[in-house]
C-alpha cells in the first residue's frame, strides 16, 4: 500500500502534525509526505502545456510526484484551515493537479481501468462556526477528484487555540479510524 500525504502546516510540531501522526500510527505500507511549505513547487501558470501533452511544463518537485500520485492507493490531505480553506502552499500544490483535469477533459485520455484510490482529509482550526467545513471540503474534493481518489471522510480538530490536538481524544480517535479504514479499503483490492 502506497500513500501520499500533502502536509500543509508551516510548523513541524503543529496541531496538524499531531493529528496526522495519529493517522500514520495505524496506516500500513509506504508513506510519502509532501511538505507543501518547503517543497520546491510553484503554482500553475496557466501555460496550457497540459492541454497538449501529459504532465507539466514546469520542472520542479512536482514532476516526481505525478508518478507517485498515479501509483498510490491513498491520498491524505492534512492542513490547518487558513481563511476557510487549506493553507496557501497546499493550494499552490493543488493548482498543479490541473494536468490531470486536462488529461480527462481536454485531451480525453482515459485510463483503461483507473486504479481505485481513497482519500482522507485532516483539518485543524483555531475557530469553530456553523458550516465552517464547506469551503475546505470543497477544495479538498476538487483535489481528490483530480487525483481520482474517493474521499472516505474527514476529521476536523476545532478550537485548537484553546483545545490542543494532543488533548483532543475524539479527534485523535477519528484520525486513527480513518487510517484503519484506508488500510481496509486499499488492501482489499
Amino acid at each position: 500500500m502506497k500513500t501520499i500525504v500533502f502536509y500543509g502546516s508551516p510548523a513541524k510540531d503543529s496541531h496538524t502534525k499531531h493529528l496526522l501522526d495519529e493517522t500514520l500510527s495505524v496506516l500500513e505500507g509506504e508513506v510519502k509526505i509532501v511538505d507543501c511549505y518547503n517543497a520546491d513547487i510553484v503554482p500553475c501558470k496557466d501555460c496550457k502545456y497540459c492541454f497538449k501533452k501529459r504532465g507539466c511544463s514546469i520542472k520542479d518537485d512536482m514532476t516526481e510526484l505525478y508518478d507517485y500520485i498515479d501509483e498510490c492507493d491513498a491520498v491524505i490531505i492534512a492542513s490547518p484551515m487558513h481563511f476557510g480553506i487549506v493553507s496557501a502552499p497546499t493550494y499552490k500544490v493543488f493548482s498543479r493537479l490541473q494536468s490531470y483535469w486536462s488529461n480527462r477533459h481536454i485531451r480525453h485520455v482515459e485510463k483503461e481501468k483507473p486504479k481505485p484510490k481513497y482519500g482522507a482529509l485532516l483539518v485543524t482550526t483555531g475557530g469553530n462556526w456553523v458550516n465552517m467545513e464547506l469551503l475546505i471540503e470543497g477544495v479538498a474534493d476538487f483535489a481528490f477528484d483530480h487525483m481520482e481518489a474517493e474521499c472516505i471522510g474527514s476529521v476536523f480538530a476545532k478550537e485548537t487555540d484553546t483545545h490542543p490536538v494532543k488533548e483532543n481524544e475524539k479527534a485523535k480517535e477519528k484520525a486513527r479510524y480513518l487510517g484503519k479504514r484506508l488500510n481496509e479499503l486499499c488492501n482489499r483490492k
